[in-house]
């Protein structure tokens, strides 16, 4: 399993990297005050639409489906 994805959208580049106990997902738009981040556990991804939402829409279905095995495999 891939542990790093990387996407572009529009001016934004986008991270995603899978740790053993969370979801790494930062945001850069290429000025040095411009990158921000944000750590979740597992189980918040897994109820958090908003969040399956959002990886969806930077990293495309498949992507997702990544993620929500890996956060399936880390919660059980």
């Amino acid at each position: 399993m891939q542990r790093w994805y990387h996407a572009t959208h529009g001016d934004e580049r986008y991270t995603l990297e899978l740790t053993e106990t969370r979801i790494q997902l930062g945001r850069d738009t290429g000025t040095p005050a411009s990158f921000g981040g944000n750590a979740m556990p597992y189980a918040r991804f897994l109820r958090s639409e908003k969040w399956q939402q959002h990886v969806r829409e930077i990293y495309g279905e498949s992507v997702l489906d990544a993620v929500l095995a890996a956060a399936r495999v880390h919660v059980a």
